[in-house]
């Protein structure tokens, strides 16, 4: 079969692999790209395996077995981990993570496939992924009915969507006017700024962002950060508002079964309409081209279809 394989910073190759062994087989349907792709390809990721490795995350697919179709969750907790045996599957000490969807192949475990509901196509499905775990970003900020959110990537945009969902006034700020519009056809507002907000969900991943983040929460509300980043000591998070103005501040790390089955939920209902960060179909050739070309202009997500 073919698959796209890293074997180092920026060299990406497709080529002919043999077909995985064991556990359920799932042809790709559909994989969707992100910003954690482009680090991978960049520089290599914590949860890759030793190059060459496969990657892509974000997959969609029909089980070779008995042709159900399947959303490819890319991590399965351990289950006896203390963060497990608490009840918070997504801080798992020793998940297992599932790569590998930018291929014709994938190998999962059954623990790791979500029956994908009816009339959701599979790059709408290979979505749910990011979704869920903007579904769990969310739930772990605070009730305020005023929310904005820094970053109008993909993921930002389903955070400020979910948002609008549970009825809070939101903004979304940034840089790119065409993603400000994809903000408000979601019904947020955009913005190129943000201030005295009472909760702020970062979602770009950069330090300049955290600390604007921070300094954009309103004291006594609770910053989130969804984006990824170093530590805050590494970044030199600013201590006067954290001290001073008692912010909260909550860390938002990837998602639960339960929360992947309510994104794909969400999705074939059209209460979060995919098509609003679908990007152009691609084959495994495109791909590295694709994730170099940067993210300017609207949020999207390229489909990379095998």
């Amino acid at each position: 079969m073919r698959a796209a394989l890293l074997h180092g910073p920026d060299d990406v190759r497709v080529e002919d692999v043999p077909e995985p062994e064991g556990e359920v087989l799932v042809r790709v349907d559909a994989a969707t790209t992100c910003g954690t792709d482009v680090k991978m390809l960049r520089h290599g990721h914590r949860v890759l395996d030793a190059y060459p490795s496969r990657f892509g995350h974000e997959t969609a697919g029909t089980r070779l077995d008995n042709g159900e179709r399947v959303l490819v969750s890319d991590s399965v907790a351990c289950g006896a981990c203390s963060p497990c045996v608490a009840g918070r599957p997504q801080i798992c000490r020793d998940p297992r993570w599932i790569l590998g969807g930018f291929a014709e192949l994938v190998a999962a475990p059954e623990a790791a496939l979500h029956p994908i509901p009816d009339g959701l196509e599979a790059p709408g499905a290979a979505m749910a992924e990011p979704l869920a775990a903007a579904v769990h970003a969310v739930a772990r900020g605070s009730d305020a009915s005023r929310a904005a959110v820094l970053g109008g990537g993909p993921m930002g945009l389903m955070l400020a969507r979910l948002l609008v969902l549970q009825g809070r006034d939101v903004t979304v700020a940034d840089r790119h006017a065409e993603r400000r519009e994809q903000a408000e056809a979601l019904g947020a507002r955009g913005a190129t700024g943000l201030e005295d907000e009472p909760l702020v969900f970062e979602a770009v991943g950069r330090p300049e962002a955290w600390q604007a983040a921070i300094e954009a929460t309103a004291p006594g509300g609770t910053t989130v950060f969804v984006g990824g980043c170093p530590s805050g000591a590494a970044v030199g998070l600013p201590a006067g508002p954290l001290h001073y103005d008692e912010l909260d501040l909550r860390g938002a790390f990837h998602h639960a079964p339960a929360e992947v089955d309510e994104a794909l939920a969400l999705l074939a209902g059209g209460s979060v309409p995919w098509r609003e960060f679908e990007g152009p179909s691609i084959g495994l050739e495109a791909l590295g081209d694709a994730l170099r070309s940067g993210n300017e202009g609207r949020a999207r997500k390229y489909v990379v279809v095998p």
